[in-house]
């Protein structure tokens, strides 16, 4: 199978859009399927892969987004008429913007099939990405550009059922299948606890609370900042380490000094790939209070390093952790979350009884099979 696969955004960009799109093509790639991959260029990056091609169009700065960039296909006619020319069986886009939205056009013209990832609670968001526009008018234009782009396409895909029944609920009438990305569980083989925690200077007694992820106002690290304030004075060997960039950091550094919690939150930054998944592992617990996660990739990693977590379940962390082996699930409330992290932290019995389940748990979510779930999906719309 002949497979495409258009995102507006990729690496070195770090984001859950750019993992999904990476973890597919090469795991179709090993499946024995050509795979291109179609972004926006980026200065910087490095596309070296056995499994699969990376082509760029040519890209814009970002004033409000610096770590984005916006995709210019205009700029490259070539690149476009390559693109046609190929002939792929499926054109898969993973965002609807100025890549992802003219690549339906571009499928068109090839007799492809298209399939489309939501990957985004877009209305969620437009408080943040859409400042300039009424809060109501804000809502109502990303569900209706949204069920207009989904309709469009031959086939939708979402990493949760909570996300099936957002599409829904906007009057989707094409095919949806769940379908989430999966981990590659190779990735966190060789993992070393104490090399991680020794390296950022972390005590044997420290409990240490990790968030990964995109540091954005979305993620509510905020919220997470104050349950661990909440627990100092009970538990002084508390720890938090935010690992990632984003918009969101200088108002949390901020919120930190007044706080004055200098000494036990720290901000890692990006990591190197090694640094990741110790990281990961060194942790004694993950903490997550996204409440538009679609996915909950993150999640699923901490488990694959055996790492318990404490999450608000909603959205794909509804699916993630349904049978809350691994961790435990909240509602969205400072009091609730605290309390978690508090047994979690204070009973030994029942740490050990979550962080066993955890490898368990995270098996179910192996990349490998979700990529040949999607195939199926694919071979099932080129059937008609």
């Amino acid at each position: 199978m002949k497979i495409a696969l258009v995102t507006d955004t990729y690496f070195p960009r770090i984001n859950g859009v750019a993992a999904s799109t990476q973890i597919f093509a090469e795991e179709f790639g090993k499946l024995g399927h050509e795979v291109h991959i179609y972004a926006p260029a980026f200065p910087n990056s490095i596309d070296d892969s056995d499994h699969y091609k990376v082509f760029r169009f040519p890209s814009m700065y970002l004033f409000f987004d610096p770590e984005d960039r916006l995709g210019l296909p205009s700029k490259d006619k070539k690149l476009v008429q390559q693109f046609i020319d190929e002939k792929y069986d499926i054109v898969h886009t993973q965002t609807p913007f100025t890549i992802g939205g003219p690549a339906v056009k571009w499928a068109r013209k090839s007799g492809a099939k298209v399939v489309h990832t939501y990957h985004t609670l877009f209305a969620a968001y437009t408080e943040h990405y859409l400042w300039f526009l009424p809060k109501a008018l804000g809502i109502w234009y990303a569900k209706s550009t949204s069920r207009k782009y989904c309709n469009s396409c031959d086939l939708l895909i979402t990493p949760s059922t909570e996300m099936q029944n957002v599409l829904l609920s906007y009057n989707v009438t094409k095919p949806i299948e769940v379908i989430p990305t999966g981990i590659r569980l190779q990735r966190f083989e060789g993992r070393d606890r104490e090399r991680f925690r020794n390296l950022k200077g972390y005590k044997p007694g420290d409990k240490l609370l990790l968030f990964m992820g995109r540091v954005a106002e979305e993620k509510n690290i905020d919220f997470l900042i104050k349950v661990v304030h909440r627990l100092r004075p009970e538990i002084p060997q508390i720890r938090f380490l935010i690992a990632g960039e984003g918009a969101a950091k200088k108002r949390l550094e901020k919120l930190v000094d007044e706080l004055k919690m200098q000494d036990i939150v720290h901000f890692a930054g990006y990591l190197s790939k090694e640094d990741w998944r110790d990281c990961y592992a060194g942790s004694d617990l993950f903490v997550f209070a996204s409440i538009t996660e679609t996915q909950g990739l993150v999640v699923t990693e901490a488990m694959a390093a055996g790492t318990p977590v404490v999450a608000v379940g909603e959205m794909g962390i509804k699916d993630v952790m349904a049978s809350s082996k691994g961790g435990l699930v909240t509602k969205l409330n400072e009091d609730e979350f605290t309390d978690a992290v508090r047994r979690m932290l204070t009973d030994p019995k029942l740490y050990d009884q979550k962080k066993s389940e955890t490898l368990s748990e995270a098996d179910k979510w192996s990349s490998t099979s979700m990529a040949k779930r999607m195939i199926s999906a694919y071979e099932k719309i080129l059937k008609g």
